[in-house]
């Protein structure tokens, strides 16, 4: 019999897809604490020392599937593309049942596990905000003069976060207690068209 050389990068893309698929599943049922690289590489269809080969320990492998959720609206970002693309993109992937279930666990161990919880942050949120924030101006159009008016102007961090909180809001919360079911691509953008003009007049 031949002997089996490296995989393809198509393989090994497929791999690493099994494996955080199946991360996903384990953290969504089992939590962080309750998951195992043992179950998960079980599930994936490959050994655990794969798994520490490609990402490293149970912790690492969380942070990958964060990644992964947040590379998919950074992906969004195209040329020419509009804060509404971006926006939309947004709330479709974080009320997204992957997504959800990663937000779920982070919560429930931030307590026990703060690095956790504050990689989980750095990488999703973090970094959504600082994207949404590229396409928002510092300041509004022909801002005011006067100190105290231009105290009010919020900088485009600010409006970013106020942004995010929106797309995200009562809708978010109530996927997280699994009250409704995920958006599809169409209600995804208009829940984001009806966000952006209460932060951008």
């Amino acid at each position: 019999m031949a002997k089996r050389g490296r995989p393809t990068a198509d393989e090994r893309a497929r791999r690493l897809t099994r494996i955080l698929d199946a991360a996903v599943d384990s953290f969504a049922v089992n939590g962080f604490a309750g998951s195992s690289l043992d179950e998960i590489a079980a599930s994936a269809g490959v050994t655990k020392r794969t798994i520490y080969t490609d990402y490293g320990d149970k912790a690492a492998v969380f942070d990958a599937a964060v990644e992964r959720e947040h590379d998919r609206i950074r992906a969004s970002a195209i040329e020419g593309s509009s804060l509404q693309d971006v926006a939309a993109e947004l709330v479709f992937v974080l009320h997204s049942d992957a997504a959800i279930a990663l937000h779920r666990s982070v919560i429930a161990e931030a307590p026990r596990f703060p690095e956790l919880a504050r990689r989980f942050y750095e990488a999703g949120p973090g970094h959504s905000i600082a994207l949404l924030a590229r396409y928002l101006p510092d300041d509004a159009p022909e801002a005011p003069t006067d100190p105290a008016a231009a105290a009010s102007v919020a900088p485009a961090t600010a409006r970013a976060e106020a942004l995010y909180a929106l797309l995200l809001g009562e809708r978010h919360r109530r996927r997280l207690l699994a009250l409704d079911p995920a958006p599809s691509p169409a209600v995804a953008a208009a829940h984001a068209a009806s966000c952006l003009p209460l932060v951008i007049p």
